[in-house]
């Protein structure tokens, strides 16, 4: 009798929540992408082979298959949402597809190789109001993405707050908690710096004002494309940016000042900003930088939309001086900016055995080692080259000629800001020539459907006298293949 009780209400718990107002919509989604790629000569060198390069799925070389796999949900309710993506993200093998365990074996540092499945990003939310919601979590945040992103950008745990405080003007404002590590040491003071020695952390605020939108006051020209009034937008965004660099791991604090202006008028989309890095180390080394970025688009047609942009961070003169002058950012997140990113292109790519732009960056932030500060891995030198890169380009929809096809391709002209730092290993003594190389970046995307795709992307660098200078003549190359599945 009691189990047939237990059996009456668990069917009336399970009616009730059939038919009772749903608390919450879930929703699952995902993305499988296999990734065939070719790395060559990325230390401009044919006859040698490469060093380790580092991308999302570890460390690897010449010809592999990477596997980004991902599983995602996502919850919300009235005034409450919650995401999260569980990613496996590996170099395709034996040992990862037979999910091997060496106990007690250190298998290349990599004791468990194969259980590379966790929380990839996570974002919590909270409205209290329109003006105040709470977001936390570890999902993708950035300060410039929209330009050139020199800045930040990157999916580093944070707590903060965000909100619209009128119809056209929002905020965020963050703090990031980049490193957190607790060194255990038995070490007497003054030798023990403390738990706090390893630490990162970053406090950001952004303000963006929006003006304008769909308005009669662009003229009917067709120098902005509007000669029948079909192309009258006009709206701009301007955004101070403001970051602080609490970074104890190497003993240096930072201040980044910045705006950010993004906007579109007819068919022109220009696009800019400037910031500048102002700080100094525990040894009283001065910290001193800038950055800027302009772009514009020109939004033509479906299958032409051309680009000119320029990058410039500054370059240090001299390592040997207290004056700390090149520019390194929280992270530059170049390889995602609007504009001139590819997921794949090779200047995103892990060049820091020889260009010194490592994963993500377009910045040769690690041509050099000493002073550093910042950046990916926070491995960022303050005693960098520095740059000045002119970018064209153009992307579009081909559907009209092949239906389903898009493409983007570009060029990238590079030159060093400063080569003082930099070694001649072709002729010692002589100062390393400005011009880096240039790029070039073809991809094609072929969507057989919304739920799978290919894409492939052929890029080269093509290194000029600064990079024969002090490492080779040789192309270096990328090919890459994606075959994605989303639901």
């Amino acid at each position: 009798m009691k189990r047939q009780g237990s059996r009456i209400l668990l069917g009336l718990a399970v009616l009730m929540l059939l038919v009772s107002p749903a608390w919450a919509q879930i929703d699952f989604f995902g993305t499988a992408k296999v990734k065939p790629t070719h790395y060559s000569n990325f230390d401009f060198q044919s006859g040698k082979d490469d060093g380790p390069i580092v991308n999302e799925a570890g460390i690897t070389a010449g010809e592999h298959i990477r596997s980004e796999l991902r599983l995602g949900w996502k919850a919300k309710g009235y005034k409450w949402s919650i995401k999260m993506i569980a990613e496996a993200d590996i170099i395709m093998e034996k040992d990862n597809a037979d999910r091997s365990f060496y106990a007690g074996v250190d298998k290349e540092a990599q004791p468990n190789t194969g259980s590379e499945f966790g929380i990839e990003r996570a974002e919590f939310l909270y409205a209290f109001s329109p003006m105040l919601e709470l977001e936390t979590g570890w999902d993708i945040r950035a300060l410039d993405i929209k330009t050139g992103g020199l800045l930040f950008g990157d999916d580093h745990p944070f707590i903060g707050f965000r909100g619209q405080l009128a119809e056209q003007t929002r905020y965020e404002a963050l703090y990031l908690s980049v490193q957190n590590r607790y060194p255990l040491s038995s070490a007497s003071p003054p030798e023990w710096r403390g738990s706090s020695a390893d630490d990162w952390r970053v406090y950001t605020l952004k303000l963006v004002q929006g003006f304008g939108g769909k308005s009669a006051a662009l003229p009917e020209s067709p120098f902005f494309g509007n000669a029948d009034a079909e192309r009258d937008t006009l709206k701009f965004s301007v955004s101070p940016i403001y970051a602080y660099s609490d970074n104890d791991s190497r003993e240096a604090e930072v201040h980044y000042y910045g705006l950010e202006v993004t906007g579109q008028a007819g068919w022109f989309k220009p696009c800019f900003e400037i910031l500048a890095a102002d700080g100094e180390f525990d040894n009283n080394s001065d910290i001193s930088s800038w950055a800027m970025f302009a772009g514009l688009e020109m939004t033509v047609n479906k299958a032409f939309n051309p680009y000119i942009a320029f990058r410039y961070t500054q370059g240090d003169d001299d390592a040997a001086d207290d004056d700390v002058e090149g520019w390194v950012g929280i992270t530059d997140i170049g390889r995602f900016t609007g504009l001139m990113g590819m997921d794949g292109g090779i200047l995103g790519e892990d060049l820091g055995q020889s260009y010194g732009a490592t994963l993500y960056s377009f910045s040769p932030e690690r041509a050099t080692s000493t002073n550093q500060y910042g950046g990916i891995s926070n491995r960022g030198s303050g005693d960098n080259p520095g740059q000045k890169l002119l970018a064209v380009g153009t992307r579009g929809d081909l559907s009209a000629l092949v239906p389903k096809l898009m493409y983007k391709t570009q060029a990238f002209f590079i030159w060093y800001d400063e080569t003082a730092n930099l070694n001649n290993v072709a002729n010692p003594g002589d100062k390393v020539d400005d011009y880096a190389g240039t790029t070039f970046d073809l991809q094609l995307l072929y969507a057989f459907s919304k739920n799978f795709s290919i894409d492939y992307i052929f890029s080269a660098f093509i290194p000029g006298e600064g990079i024969e200078d002090q490492y080779g003549d040789d192309t270096a190359f990328v090919n890459a293949l994606t075959l994605a599945w989303s639901y």
